[in-house]
């Protein structure tokens, strides 16, 4: 997936959330599985998104292990 990232272009992968934990998610993506550890402001973000659609796929940078919320869609 292609996203405008704090207005760089960035290729990032998406995950499906497998389980939110205290400071961590654990994410299913297309190589297996991968925990990321997660700050309070995101993991709260991340809650909201599940609670609207169980099966939100979550933007992620594998490569630093972040989520990315802010990215915009490139056209």
């Amino acid at each position: 997936m292609d996203l405008y990232v704090n207005g760089e272009y960035q290729s990032v992968d998406i995950g499906y959330v497998k389980e939110i934990k205290e400071s961590s998610v654990v994410f299913i993506v297309k190589d297996g599985e991968v925990e990321m550890a997660i700050d309070s402001v995101t993991l709260d973000a991340i809650q909201t998104i599940i609670q609207m659609d169980e099966d939100a796929l979550i933007p992620l940078d594998l490569e630093t292990k972040t989520v990315i919320l802010d990215g915009e869609p490139t056209k």
